[in-house]
C-alpha cells in the first residue's frame, strides 16, 4: 500500500497510536499530529513519517509519490480503521477545536520519556499525557 494523502497518514497514525483509547484521546493524538504539521494538510505526511516520531513508523518505507506501508502494519481491525478515517477527516476538515492547547507531544501514561520533563503536561485521557513547549 503506497500513500501519500494526509487523510490517509493521519487515519493509519491514528489506528496505530491511538486505536485502544477513548474517542477524546484519538482526537488529541489527531490533533497532536497537526499541531506538529502546524496544520498545514502538505505536511501531514511528513509529519507522521519524520524518523523518530512515532514508533509504529519504523518500518515504512520512502518511495516515489508517497510511503510503502509493509502489508504486515495495514489495519486489521476494521472497526477501529474505520473509526480513525472518520476522526481524521473531521480533524482535518477543523470541525474539531483544540482541546490539546496547542500540545505537541505526547506518551503513554506507562511510559517516561527523558524529554518529557522539559515539558508542559497539559492534559492526560486515558492512556496518554499530552504536552506543550515551555514558552
Amino acid at each position: 500500500m503506497i500513500i501519500a494523502t494526509a487523510a490517509m497518514c493521519l487515519s493509519l497514525n491514528l489506528y496505530h497510536e491511538s486505536r485502544g483509547e477513548p474517542v477524546m484521546g484519538r482526537y488529541a493524538v489527531a490533533l497532536v499530529t497537526m499541531n506538529r504539521a502546524k496544520q498545514d494538510h502538505e505536511t501531514v505526511c511528513r509529519e507522521v513519517f519524520k524518523p523518530k516520531q512515532f514508533s509504529w513508523t519504523s518500518g515504512v518505507v520512502k518511495v516515489p509519490g508517497g510511503w510503502y506501508i509493509p502489508t504486515h502494519m495495514r489495519p486489521k481491525e476494521p472497526d477501529a480503521w474505520r473509526d480513525a478515517k472518520i476522526i481524521a477527516k473531521t480533524t482535518l476538515a477543523g470541525r474539531m477545536p483544540d482541546f490539546t492547547k496547542g500540545a505537541t507531544h505526547y506518551h503513554a501514561t506507562y511510559v517516561r520519556p527523558r524529554w518529557a520533563a522539559s515539558m508542559i503536561n497539559v492534559r492526560t485521557i486515558g492512556l496518554h499525557r499530552f504536552y506543550v513547549v515551555p514558552a
